[in-house]
Order: C-alpha cells, then structure tokens, then sequence
C-alpha cells in the first residue's frame, strides 16, 4: 500500500510537469493580427505560470518493476539574428527571449518581423536576437551561463516575476532611464508600477498583464436554474454579500454526483461526482493562498525566518475543506481524470466556475462553450484576485542601457508584441484592440470584460511568484505541500502547515 501511494504521487508530480511545459507551450503559441485570434500567454509563462495555469496525462499506476515512459519533446534549436539591415554605425542591443512566452517557432517568426521593421526604421539601435526555447530549465540556463560568461544580454523578455526572481539582483533600475529619456511613467497606473517593482525597483514598464477572475459556465448554471456570479465589485449573490462564504454554498448547489444530487444533498455521492462547482486551476499554494490576500513565505526583515501569513492559512483550510469535506472542488484524482480533462479542468465543461487568468483563453473552445466572466468573491471584505504579468527588462550587466532603454519604451506599446503574446495591454487606450480579438473568438459568446479590468484594481500585493531566498528549493517545499493536500483525506492540516513552516525555515537558512 505504501509504494502504491509513494508511485501514486510520483505520477501525479508527473502530471504536474507536463501541464507545466504544456502551459509554457501555450504561453509562447503563436496569435494572429487583433483581428483574429491572440497569442495565448502564460500562465506560468510569467509564471512557469507561472504561472504558472492544459491537459496532463492521466495519473494511472504503473505496473509494478515498470518505469513510467516519458515522452521526449522536440525541442527546438536556438535562434540568433545577425542585424541584418541595421545600420553600420547603430549599437547592437542583445534580446533574449525565452524566460517567459515568445520562444514558440511561430512568436519566433513574428518577433523577428518586428525587429527587422524597428531595425530599418532607425539608426541608433540594431537589436539581435538570442531565443532559447523555454522549457522551464534550459532557457534559464542559458542565461546564466551568459551572464557568468560576461555576455549578459540587454533585454530580457517577456518575464513576469517568476522569471525575474531567478536572477534576483540582475535587473536594472528602468526610473532613472526613464527620466534620462524623458519618458513619462505618470501614465501608467500606480498600482501597475507597483507590481512591476521587484524589491521596491521599478525593473520594467508594465506591458503585458493578466487578471485573474472567476470563468463561469452559463449551462451548468442555466441547469441548475441558478443566477449567474457578480460582474460588478459591490454586487450581491441571490441577496448576500459575494464573499468566499457565499462562493461555498452556490458552488456546493452546482456539484453533482452521478445520481443528480447536489453536495448540500444528504444523498450526495462524493465517490461519483460528475460535475463540481468550483476548482483555482493551473496554481500553486501561494496562489491559492492569494485567495484570502497577499503574502511572503519568509519576513523580509529577516530572510531566514520562514513566515506563514494568517490569511494564507485560511485560504489553505477554505481549500481543503472544499475537497474533503464539502466536496466541491476536485481533488487530484478527479481533476487528472478523463471525465475532468486531465488537468485541464474547466475545458471539460464539467466545472461551474474557475479562477484562472487571461492567458486562459489559450485552452478551451471560446464559442463552443457558454461562458462569461466574474469578479472575485472577498475575504473578510477584501477582494484580492491574483495577477501576473510579463514586462521587458534591462540586465544590470548590460553595457548600452541608455539606448536599451529607447528599445525597451518601444517594445512596450507595439501593438505587434501585445498580439503574440496575448496580455491585456497595461495602457487603457490599446485595450479596445485586444478585447475585440477575444469577441472575435468568443463569439457568439458576449464576454464583459470590463470584469478582467475591474480586477486589475485588486492585485495580490505582495504578489504569490514574489522572489524568496532559495527560490527552487522553496517552491519545490511548497509544491509539495500542496500536492499533500491534493491527494491526502483526513490529514491533520495544522500539523502539516507546522511541518512546512519548520521545512521553509530549513530551506531559507541554506540560502544564507
């Protein structure tokens, strides 16, 4: 029995991985002009997604004295540009892509339209471009290895924070190359300059976001003869406040077992569920600790003091208790099954709701699907839903940042970069462009954006990709905590909050 839990959950660590590399796939996948369809981001793009956020393989047993067969992907090989075109006497600016999204061949093809349109349309900068596809180690690697090298490049990006909290301390302050240039920050939204700081350093300009909000399937709702989740912050449910108490009780009235009884039904099943009414896809504990609010695992007044916020906590319990107790969220079993889309859960048209981010509209059928958007429920009356976002940053190492920083200004209002990548662009005026791509694809769907903007106002601060002392090791700790809860009934959840507590300190104490 012991192996079969340990092979178990060997698998379903597998699954996790490959819905990872899936993700970042799709966070790269190429996007047609704003007309048509966008590029899909990251999830775990940002965050790999980063966040982090598609289908994995099915956590089957395997037989015993049998290896699981992995399959191998092709990987493809780097790209690197020569300048053709640029000016003689223009200073060469190195890009590297392959933190976040862009390293697909198709985004590979359209950035270097762009670069050969800038390029030609100036005298100053001849960008170059080193892509290392993104498979989550390798792309890293490479940029280490530049960096160690002396060959740090100029720009880096897209990068969300995930990707920059690797190379902590290697990111350049963008405020005084914007004041040297004369670009003007004032522009930009408070609250998105704040969350593309890192440390308190402005490392970027905000450029390609993703909100978080709650996907909802109209069928399953129109089926249970159910009113449809809040557009609007402020909005009551059925006459109560839209908090996560509320967000309990209606998704419990749209989890179905295979008889047709709800989970408030004595007579519920939870052995043979069909449908379930709410399910935070594609993320981590920290993010689903983000539910209930913003926080760091570590105090930063001190890095080696591991710290557990109270409100992630209460998230966490709220979580579980969801799989355990009241039977409304998917445990791992479930949500790596067939019937739930192998990980991809909300696609199967067999989940009411679901906390995910922009980058979402990358994985299921937009117009097959009868959906719309919602806001997020609040926490002792706080609205927080998650947010990533990629940027462009400028190394610390690199030698020509002042006319980086010319390229970068330019980077960050192409229309053409916002459309491979798929983010909601950080400047209002280019949102209209952006959305009316996505009507395109939804329809005959008509989704109420105006909810993914209203969410942008509710950022998890500090965000759940923030970097941390030991950031591998510190993110494999939490992983696996979250991955225990997944897969463990009955578990005494404060002793194993108590042992992840002591496990991180252990871990932030290696750092030093």
């Amino acid at each position: 029995m012991r192996r079969n839990l340990t092979m178990k959950k060997l698998l379903y660590i597998l699954s996790l991985l490959i819905i990872a590399s899936m993700v970042l796939a799709a966070c790269g996948g190429g996007a047609a002009a704003p007309t048509s369809a966008p590029a899909q981001n990251e999830a775990p793009a940002t965050e790999p997604p980063a966040a982090t956020e598609p289908p994995a393989a099915e956590a089957t047993e395997a037989p015993a004295g049998e290896p699981t067969a992995v399959p191998t992907p092709t990987i493809p090989p780097p790209v690197l540009t020569e300048g053709e075109g640029c000016d003689p006497a223009a200073t060469r600016i190195t890009w590297f892509i392959g933190l976040g999204a862009g390293s697909q061949p198709n985004d590979v093809e359209k950035e270097k339209a762009w670069v050969d349109k800038f390029n030609a349309s100036q005298t100053e900068a001849c960008v170059l471009m080193n892509v290392v596809y993104n498979t989550g180690s390798n792309s890293y690697d490479a940029l280490r290895a530049l960096i160690a090298g002396g060959n740090a490049p100029d720009i880096v990006g897209p990068v969300g924070k995930a990707g920059r909290a690797n190379f902590q301390g290697a990111w350049a302050d963008i405020t005084p190359l914007a004041d040297a240039a004369g670009f003007d920050l004032s522009a930009y939204d408070p609250n998105l300059l704040e969350f593309t700081k890192d440390e308190g350093i402005l490392v970027g300009i905000p450029f390609a976001l993703f909100p978080s909000f709650i996907y909802y399937n109209k069928k399953l709702f129109d089926e249970a003869q159910l009113p449809y989740p809040p557009h609007k912050v402020g909005e009551q449910y059925d006459g109560k406040e839209w908090n996560y108490d509320t967000l309990r009780e209606l998704s419990m009235k749209l989890t179905v077992d295979a008889n047709g009884n709800d989970a408030t039904s004595a007579d519920f099943d939870p052995a043979n569920v069909v449908q379930f009414g709410f399910y935070p896809q594609w993320t981590d504990a920290r993010g689903i600790g983000s539910l209930f609010g913003g926080g760091l695992p570590y105090d930063p007044a001190d890095p080696t003091k591991a710290v557990i916020p109270e409100n992630w906590v209460a998230a966490w319990k709220w979580y579980y208790n969801g799989m355990w107790t009241d039977h409304f969220i998917p445990t791992s079993d479930y949500a790596n099954s067939d019937q739930f889309g192998k990980g991809n859960v909300f696609s199967s048209g067999n989940l009411a709701m679901s906390q995910v981010h922009t980058w979402y509209t990358c994985c299921f059928d937009l117009s097959k699907t009868s959906w719309d958007i919602a806001v997020m429920p609040s926490y002792n009356g706080q609205i927080t839903a998650k947010l990533h976002g990629d940027t462009f940053a400028i190394m610390q190492d690199s030698k020509n940042k002042e006319v980086a920083f010319k390229v970068l200004s330019q980077m960050v209002v192409a229309p053409e970069l916002y459309q491979i990548y798929g983010g909601m662009p950080a400047k209002v005026e280019d949102r209209p462009a952006f959305f009316a791509s996505l009507d395109e694809r939804s329809a005959p769907n008509m989704i109420d954006w105006s909810v993914a903007e209203e969410m942008l106002k509710y950022p998890d601060l500090p965000n759940h990709e923030a970097w941390t002392p030991n950031p591998a090791v510190v993110k494999n700790i939490l992983d696996t905590f979250r991955t225990t809860m997944d897969q463990t009934p009955d578990l005494n959840l404060d002793e194993a909050i108590a042992q992840l507590k002591l496990d991180l300190e252990a871990a932030l104490k290696d750092a030093q």
